[in-house]
């Protein structure tokens, strides 16, 4: 006897066979749809022409979605190099997300991935409709993650002859691209000067079409371990960690450093630098304007203000600063400086200088420029034999004969210039009791060479600093140093290596006109 095969049974096999029909013919169509789709969805969110060579939807074993070949070319400019660049890429997703509008997918995987900006490109203005608000991509597709391991932003230049700056990209991983808040990310990204990775997370967007420039961006980053040695010059290793808000084209930043060996090579002698800054980034060009920036060298603050840009037909970005220290320490800064075991003076430092970098490939010495002047007060040698001499000129200068007076402090101030590592004093006056010395002069600093003239100006007489036969000849000679208003005026002469400069009369001066 045949058994008769249940009524519901064969409703449920027919709408079976009803939904596989359906199933079959969207499937036939998915392929289209999805690329249609995408190409739509990112011609209105970026506003630029989207080229895709290749896109094959795959329904079985699990929903999938296969690309190669994408383009994305700014404000339709064919002439140009793709905005961005995608060699290939594979995305998982739902099976009601691949056949219904909007498309959905869930991670999509960018294989070859390159951004490419151009410095100051703006999108020419035209009068055409108004472009459709931020957003509207979001209702043809949606993407919940995607990852890319490897990618590449170049940053272009517009000289065409010039290589673009290029920054590689590790593990970037955004989320709810399309969604009209922006896009939650997190990566790495490898620092070429100084050498290092930055670790960064924030939001992205929404992307703005008709000014890529004003798209919003904010976050946090980590820099560790950047080796300032890759910067001609100076060495150390330099940790960064700050936020930072704003659009592409005026990025707020604020952030600190630390770098516990910095060096500059001329002096070889590893300092402590830390710094507090906030500053304003073109994230389109790379130039900085530094608002405010504190640097402490041991007990000395820096306070700095200035820009980093960069420069028009030479390598590299020009760094010109207004730098303040209102009460220093003169050794923190001849640390940096001078290339001796100990300082060679210690003492109560102020300080303002102009402070310029041009860009270029030489090294830090021969290309920095300062200009500036600075005061000294409680200022002492570290060589002893330099204090002996300094405790003397006070001693003979208010006419003593005592050879036990304490060490005496000295003043020191004067304007400053420094031009091809050479470093030129104007109206250098130094002062200790009964005595100052006016001079002016040079100081090589890589061949640690002093060449300075001037004149010392004391209390006494010729005949009052000194004793013995000696007076007699003093008195004789005083007519040629007599100081107006009482007292000598003596030609001076400085010279020799920083080690053991060599202080003496200048007789051409002496026995000259004047």
């Amino acid at each position: 006897m045949r058994r008769r095969v249940p009524r519901f049974a064969l409703v449920a096999l027919i709408l079976i066979g009803v939904v596989i029909a359906i199933l079959g013919s969207r499937m036939s169509r998915a392929t289209p749809h999805v690329r249609d789709a995408t190409i739509s969805a990112l011609e209105e969110r970026f506003h630029s022409q989207v080229d895709l060579e290749s896109l094959q939807v795959s329904i079985f074993p699990r929903p999938e979605v296969y690309g190669a070949g994408l383009n994305v070319r700014f404000d339709r400019q064919t002439n140009r190099i793709p905005m961005i660049r995608v060699d290939s890429f594979t995305a998982s997703a739902g099976l009601w997300g691949l056949l219904i509008s909007p498309v959905r997918l869930r991670t999509v995987h960018l294989d070859g991935l390159v951004v490419s900006l151009q410095t100051g490109l703006r999108r020419e203005p035209r009068a055409a409709a108004s472009p459709a608000p931020s957003g509207r991509a979001s209702r043809r597709l949606l993407v919940d993650e995607i990852v890319a391991r490897a990618a590449r932003l170049e940053i272009m230049s517009r000289d065409p002859g010039k290589l673009p700056r290029v920054f590689e990209i590790h593990d970037l991983v955004m989320h709810d691209l399309g969604d009209t808040a922006g896009s939650d990310f997190r990566a790495t990204v490898t620092n070429w000067k100084p050498r290092g990775n930055v670790t960064t997370a924030g939001t992205f967007g929404p992307w703005r079409g008709d000014e890529p420039r004003q798209t919003p961006i904010r976050g946090k980053y980590d820099f560790k371990s950047a080796d300032l040695n890759t910067i001609k010059g100076i060495a150390g290793m330099l940790t960064s960690t700050g936020e930072y808000n704003g659009v592409l084209e005026r990025i707020q930043v604020t952030g600190e450093t630390n770098t516990p060996d910095f060096t500059i090579d001329v002096a070889g002698q590893p300092v402590s630098l830390n710094t507090k800054f906030q500053a304003v980034v073109d994230g389109t060009s790379g130039d900085t304007w530094l608002e405010r920036v504190e640097a402490r060298l041991s007990e000395t603050l820096l306070v700095a203000r200035g820009a980093v840009v960069r420069a028009k037909d030479v390598k590299g970005r020009r760094v010109s600063l207004d730098v303040r220290i209102d009460d220093g320490r003169i050794e923190d800064v001849l640390r940096l400086a001078v290339k001796a075991a100990k300082p060679i003076m210690t003492g109560r430092m102020r300080l303002e200088t102009t402070f310029l970098l041009p860009a270029g490939d030489q090294d830090v010495l021969d290309k920095l420029e300062l200009t500036g002047a600075f005061s000294l007060n409680e200022a002492r040698f570290s060589n002893i034999n330099v204090q002996q001499r300094i405790n003397t000129l006070s001693r003979r200068g208010k006419g003593e004969v005592d050879d036990n007076s304490p060490s005496v402090v000295s003043r020191l101030s004067g304007r400053f210039a420094l031009r091809a590592g050479v470093l030129t004093f104007e109206n250098l006056t130094f002062g200790v009791p009964g005595a100052v010395v006016q001079i002016a002069g040079r100081y090589d600093l890589r061949r640690e060479a002093l060449d300075f003239r001037g004149h010392l100006l004391t209390e006494a007489t010729l005949a009052e600093m000194t004793t013995g036969p000696k007076a007699l000849l003093a008195h004789i000679a005083q007519p040629f140093f007599r100081r107006p208003g009482g007292g000598s005026k003596i030609p001076i002469v400085i010279h020799g290596p920083r080690s053991q400069p060599a202080f003496g009369l200048d007789v051409k001066r002496a026995l000259g006109p004047g």
